[in-house]
């Protein structure tokens, strides 16, 4: 890949895997990261697919929306909607 303004992105491919060294970038009142396109096919992602976004200390992970985990998520708030007076009373 192209160095800009003396920056390298280093690229760690293995079979499944691809590691680039970016940089967090300004813009309006959020930031961004830019991914390669080798990133997004490793990761079943294309562009414009809406996706997930989970940050924890120092880790932000960015995954396809639906699946598994979404799946689970919906039907505990589903379940927590349908059964909140029973379990506020348990709660007690």
């Amino acid at each position: 890949m192209r160095e800009r303004g003396g920056q390298s992105f280093k690229h760690e491919t293995g079979t499944e895997s691809v590691r680039e060294a970016r940089k967090l970038r300004k813009t309006g009142n959020s930031y961004g990261v830019t991914l390669s396109r080798k990133a997004l096919e490793v990761a079943g992602l294309s562009p414009d697919m809406p996706v997930v976004v989970h940050a924890e200390k120092g880790r932000v992970v960015i995954s396809a929306e639906g699946g598994d985990y979404d799946a689970t998520v919906a039907a505990g708030r589903e379940a927590l909607a349908q059964y909140r007076y029973a379990l506020t009373k348990l709660g007690q």
